[in-house]
């Protein structure tokens, strides 16, 4: 590991980072690639290492005030103090203003339903104490309004807040991780967490199902935020509902007929943002009073807050392989098309993960539809991100530096590399999944 922290690429922030760390959510999309890989390649070595990494992860790393994990957007485990790591203390903007802020859960993806299988593998108690700590993220114990943040070490219920911070997207991480520990416990204080955040969102939609980016946030406070409806993040939302359903179909139906009746408002209000689809538009941020356009995904590069449409895109896919909706599928192949049609740029540190889920999507599109097109742009593609990113043993966390770094998500590359490759070998018996988790 790195003995100093370089500086920030353009659109990092110091206190995302995992210095010097081991951040699960960072990891799981290379976690996911090595079991695939093992298979296809014969190397049960690879499986081994992924189930020890998990292993000491649920048994030595989950024992915290509230339960809640040290992963995420501003948290990890601190590899060589052997403890939770604060994000927070590399971030400058803190220490000027004189504040303390300790370590913070923030979910930042989708943790995938094989992850949560592993953990209750290795240890039950772990994912539950983590279902029961998601209360935390709402205020002073309250259930009338949620922060995307929560403090791991102390079992203290956030305060009211000028804004509220909760954003649609977290809101169905936590259903579906409640929905997970609801059907492994049998308690029904998860199920009623389910119901009240399932509630939460769907009075807060605008009249064509469109949610904000914050249920709360004054116009003083952020103008870039204030009164802004944000599409990815209702799809987002929408996502996650469709695949809790398919959790809890079985033990109870009319709660996943409530779940998939929403996220087809959702959906619905997602086609009703100003995207332009002819021109390449992907609407990021629309006004609320009028739909306007405010700011559009780019196809590459990123920094903190803006997406690259790729990230949306694969989302689209999550849901239209949930749904059959063709809309989905379509919107999905317009972003791809951005990306067979824009070089990848010189000159610009694209961080690991957006190269990944670019690639990844082109793959899926091919997994999905057998078009020979999606498969040639994802293989030509795989040749410039090669060269680009892996002429060292590890992949650069983005283009054009040289160092590898976890929060930059090259594990997203390596999967989308991965998956590419085997599907060109074999697209109908693919051992490696697409991840969905970049929502």
């Amino acid at each position: 590991m790195l003995a100093e922290l370089p500086p920030p690429i353009p659109g990092q922030r110091n206190g995302d980072r995992a210095h010097p760390g081991s951040n699960l959510i960072h990891d799981e999309a290379t976690l996911k690639t090595l079991y695939a890989l093992a298979t296809a390649l014969g190397r049960p070595d690879y499986a081994e290492a992924v189930d020890q990494y998990l292993q000491q992860f649920a048994t030595h790393c989950t024992e915290t005030a509230t339960g809640l994990f040290p992963w995420g957007e501003h948290s990890f485990w601190h590899l060589t103090e052997d403890r939770v790591g604060n994000s927070y203390v590399y971030d400058e903007r803190y220490a000027t203003l004189g504040q303390h802020l300790p370590a913070t859960h923030d979910h930042l993806r989708q943790a995938p339903l094989w992850l949560w299988e592993k953990l209750w593998q290795f240890n039950p108690r772990c994912v539950e104490r983590f279902a029961e700590g998601l209360d935390f993220h709402w205020q002073e114990g309250k259930h009338e309004e949620y922060i995307r943040h929560a403090t791991i070490e102390t079992r203290t219920y956030p305060g009211r807040g000028e804004r509220a911070c909760d954003f649609p997207r977290h809101g169905g991480f936590y259903i579906l991780d409640w929905a997970y520990a609801w059907l492994k416990t049998g308690r029904a204080d998860f199920l009623q967490q389910v119901h009240t955040m399932l509630d939460y969102w769907w009075d807060k939609r605008d009249a064509h199902g469109l949610l904000l980016i914050e249920s709360r946030c004054p116009p003083g406070n952020d103008p870039d935020f204030h009164n802004m409806n944000t599409p990815g993040q209702t799809l987002s939302l929408a996502t996650s509902l469709l695949e809790s359903a398919v959790l809890v179909e079985g033990k109870d139906s009319q709660l996943a007929v409530t779940m998939r009746e929403r996220a087809t408002v959702y959906l619905d209000g997602f086609f009703a943002a100003p995207h332009d689809l002819k021109r390449g538009v992907f609407a990021l941020m629309a006004r609320r009073d009028d739909n306007t356009l405010t700011e559009a995904m780019p196809v590459w590069g990123s920094a903190y807050g803006v997406w690259p449409a790729s990230y949306v895109a694969l989302t689209c896919l999550c849901a239209n392989r949930l749904t059959g909706d063709a809309r989905l599928l379509a919107w999905a192949q317009a972003v791809g098309h951005g990306y067979l049609a824009q070089p990848f740029p010189t000159g610009l540190a694209v961080p690991a993960m957006d190269a990944g889920l670019g690639l990844g999507l082109l793959a899926d599109l091919y997994d999905l539809t057998g078009e020979a097109i999606w498969r040639d742009g994802a293989l030509t593609l795989a040749e410039t991100l090669v060269a680009a990113y892996l002429d060292a043993p590890l992949p650069r966390g983005a283009a054009g530096i040289a160092w590898y770094e976890s929060q930059m998500g090259p594990g997203f590359l390596l999967h989308a590399l991965a998956r590419t490759a085997l599907l060109a070998e074999n697209r109908l018996n693919c051992p490696l999944g697409a991840d969905y988790t970049a929502r």
